[in-house]
Order: structure tokens, then sequence, then C-alpha cells
């Protein structure tokens, strides 16, 4: 499917090889139905209006309590990492309208001053993307006791937050992506299967090590629409490394308002794409498959299926 509400330099890739695989989990009843969306949202710092910074990345309160009332006029729910990915792997069921709000770097006060409130209130999760590195001992005790609320989905940025780049050395590129797994183990007692790519930064070799080290999803820090089950919109850098589901998009925090109605855009798009495409596809995978696909059962409301 192709969808004009992205830009003329982004492209969906899909990931599946094995359509006859696609299409029975595809229209598998006890899955996501046909327009279930993913809205990745990329969150920094956030302030009060009256104490803004200039830059690209802090938004305030007022325009954070925007998003979230769109987010819930919408009937966006959040979903965590383990979910997103079970979700792009299997279309395993998950809100038919989802986000993931992930927290980069170190930010354990804006977590807890904005971010977990709004958790607690809406019964939603916060992903984080954790720097291990310079931790502090009473930074840990911090982050632990916020774990307890069981609203947090704590996942790695790195151990340094270096840049993995071409000219990255090897020792480099699996110090930031393997040793952070044990660290997180530790203090959290699950192991982390995102890695959100310092500074954005990725190349081949690097994706190619995060799989190897058991990551299942990445985040980089551009832009390119939401997600839905076998589609991924991508630019030309995430094009090349051939793995979409280690360089997922992300909406930044600063356009998430505009955003969330694109990601309806394109669950309304892919909805109707699918109901098109039953018959088609029933007959096709009737032939290739030697099965019969399930009737459909399109989702037409707010919430979790």
């Amino acid at each position: 499917m192709s969808s004009d509400v992205l830009r003329p330099d982004v492209s969906p890739a899909t990931y599946l090889q094995d359509t006859c695989l696609f299409l029975r989990l595809r229209w598998d009843p006890e899955r996501s139905r046909p327009g279930t969306v993913v809205a990745p949202v990329m969150f920094h710092s956030v302030r009060d209006p009256n104490n803004m910074v200039n830059d690209s990345v802090t938004i305030s309160t007022d325009y954070l309590a925007a998003i979230v009332e769109r987010a819930l006029a919408l009937g966006f729910q959040t979903i965590t990492s383990e979910e997103l990915a079970g979700f792009l792997e299997e279309n395993r069921r998950i809100p038919f309208r989802s986000m993931i709000f992930i927290v980069d770097d170190r930010r354990p006060g804006t977590v807890e001053e904005y971010f977990l409130p709004l958790a607690e209130t809406h019964d939603w999760t916060v992903s984080l993307g954790w720097i291990i590195a310079d931790t502090r001992a009473d930074l840990w005790a911090w982050m632990e006791r916020m774990n307890e609320t069981g609203r947090l989905d704590v996942q790695s940025h790195g151990y340094w937050h270096k840049y993995l780049t071409e000219v990255t050395s090897e020792e480099t590129v699996r110090q930031e992506i393997f040793d952070p797994i044990p660290v997180l183990e530790d203090h959290f007692g699950r192991r982390p299967i995102a890695f959100v790519w310092p500074g954005g930064n990725f190349t081949p070799a690097a994706v190619g090590t995060a799989r190897e080290a058991g990551y299942r999803i990445g985040f980089t820090a551009y832009s390119r629409g939401p997600l839905l089950f076998n589609w991924i919109p991508l630019g030309e850098a995430e094009n090349g490394i051939g793995d979409p589901m280690m360089v997922l998009p992300r909406f930044w925090s600063t356009a998430a308002v505009v955003n969330l109605d694109q990601a309806i855009q394109v669950a309304d798009q892919a909805a109707a794409f699918a109901a098109e495409r039953y018959a088609s596809e029933a007959s096709w995978y009737r032939q290739a498959c030697g099965g019969e696909l399930p009737e459909p059962i399109l989702a037409t409301g707010l919430g979790r299926d």
C-alpha cells in the first residue's frame, strides 16, 4: 500500500518474505485487524512555557497537554516495546490506535514530573531510551523506585551514548550495543529488546551487531510516518540497511499533534486498502498456499479490538 500522507522521499518497506505467512497473520481474527497503527513519539525535554529554551527538541507543558488531549480524542493507547515488537513480527493484538512514548537520554526528573502522572491517570506506559554509563547509585535507586510503578518500559540508548558511524571502531560499537544489556537486566529484571540509536546514527554493521545482541527493534530519529504490520515508512538512509525493524522512525514531540492525525489518515487508508484486497488475496491464498483465509473482520472503532 502506498500513501499520499508520506513525503515524496519516503517509501513504505515490507519485511516478511513469506507471502502465505503474511496473509495468514494479516487476516487471523485473533490478531490485530487491518488498519491497526502505531505512532512512535520521541521526547526529550519538557519545560514550563515561561522557561523555554531555544532548541529543536524541547516542548512546553502546554504542548504536552495538547498531545495528550489529541491522543485521547483519537482513541490512542500506549504500548510497550515488547508489544510493538510482537505486532511488527507476528501481528499480535494491540490497540487499534497505538502509540509508544519514548523519552531519550537520562531524564528521570522529566519522567517523574510529567510522564508518570500521565501514565497513572490514563493507564499508560512510558518507554525510556536509557544511557548506562555515569549513572550514579542514587540515580539507579530513583529509577528502580519509579520502575516499581509498573509503568516504565526501559530500553537501551547505548552505554556512553556514542554515535555509531562508519568510522566508529568495532570495539566501541559492541560496547554501546552489548554492554547495556546485563546492566538493565540487573536493575529492572528484564532484558532490553529495543535499541534507541544514539544521536539517531546507525550503520549496516551496527545493525548486524544489534541483531547479534538479540535486539528485536531499533529506533532512529527520523520522522517518516506511522507503523503498520509489515509496512514501515523509510527514507534513503534506512532503505540501505535492509532491516526495516531495526531502523524504525519516530515522530518528534514538537510536531506530535499533527503527526497523530497523519497516523489516523494512514490507518484509514490501510483499512480501506485491505478491505478492497480481501477477495483477491483470499483467491491467491487458496491457490498458492492451499488453504482458506478466514472471513474479514475489519476494525471500525477505537481502542483495543
